[in-house]
């Protein structure tokens, strides 16, 4: 196995921008880790700064590290020519204290010089996006397009901020989506789906409200994160005492039946990433029909199509939200 093939992948994927299929090149790097997390204990869901310290030690590597990385995988992935990158470091991609801000620079530079690659996404906690790294962002990106990933998770600041622990109010989240959005910065919004101290049906309301208050405010592009379990988390504590389970799969198709009934696309997140998780939504169905709906799911990601028409006639639907 070669070494880009482990931090760094191309995928058929569904553009809600473009509204075409592109080939979407995602990389990882080994950023110092969220300082959100290091401060705080982080959000009760996530597990990301574990796979920061086994890849960094929390430790913030010198920008020709990354610059090695991201030239090795980009050599890897040539043949598949990407219309899209999308970056990931476990935390904020504009905070200096977890990527050096120099490697920062020299990413957009080669984004802009790439031959087939249109848009880059990178992630950030609303506190470093100030205008004057935004605008720098943009000079060096030249005619590429530059999409920041923020994860608002719900527009309840109840369940945000004391359920999820995600340090963000509403009022700043606002703000940071004009200042974007008047800069021309394309911005994607993440959405979690069942956190801790919601049954099903109040996390599919909760959810199906904050995808509704994000294209309010303009957020097109919507990822909707459906929960895993990954170990060492809040979590993950309440999964190992039977205090808590991830969502149904009902509950998500129901989600892209709604949507799709408002002429709306969104993005299902991965039920997989780094660490590996312990457990990802499934039905607790004796005719497993989980493996049906997974497949339905993935051509979804990847067509921007769900065939509702595919979906097994289940003895554990009725049971669940749709009909």
């Amino acid at each position: 196995m070669k070494l880009a093939n482990s931090y760094s992948s191309v995928k058929r994927r569904f553009s809600i921008s473009g509204r075409n299929i592109v080939n979407r090149w995602t990389t990882m790097l080994p950023g110092a880790g969220c300082e959100y997390c290091k401060k705080t204990g982080g959000c009760t869901m996530c597990g990301f700064y574990q796979a920061n310290k086994h890849y960094s030690f929390g430790w913030l590597y010198p920008a020709f590290i990354f610059k090695i990385l991201f030239w090795i995988a980009k050599k890897e992935i040539r043949e598949h020519r990407p219309q899209e990158l999308y970056v990931y470091n476990g935390g904020s991609f504009f905070n200096p204290r977890e990527i050096p801000d120099s490697f920062t620079k020299y990413l957009f530079k080669a984004v802009k010089k790439h031959p087939t690659l249109k848009r880059v996404l990178v992630e950030s906690r609303v506190e470093y996006l100030g205008q004057e790294a935004i605008n720098s962002a943009l000079k060096l990106l030249g005619d590429k397009k530059l999409v920041v990933g923020i994860g608002l998770e719900s527009s309840d600041d109840y369940v945000r901020n004391s359920l999820i622990r995600k340090g963000l109010s509403s009022g700043n989240f606002e703000k940071t989506v004009r200042m974007l959005k008047r800069s021309g910065v394309e911005v994607l919004a993440y959405v979690f789906l069942k956190p801790l101290g919601l049954g099903e049906k109040d996390a599919l309301e909760d959810t199906w409200w904050t995808i509704r208050y994000c294209r309010s405010l303009g957020i097109k592009e919507i990822v909707i994160s459906c929960a895993f379990i990954q170990e060492g988390t809040k979590m993950a504590i309440a999964y190992g005492r039977r205090e808590y389970t991830p969502p149904n799969l009902w509950i998500i198709v129901e989600l892209i039946r709604r949507a799709t009934n408002e002429g709306w696309i969104i993005s299902i997140g991965s039920f997989d990433d780094e660490p590996p998780p312990l457990a990802i939504p499934h039905n607790d169905c004796p005719d497993d029909c989980s493996t049906i709906i997974y497949q339905l799911i993935e051509d979804y990601r990847q067509t921007g199509l769900f065939d509702f028409s595919k979906l097994p006639d289940c003895s554990c639907r009725s049971d669940r939200l749709i009909g």
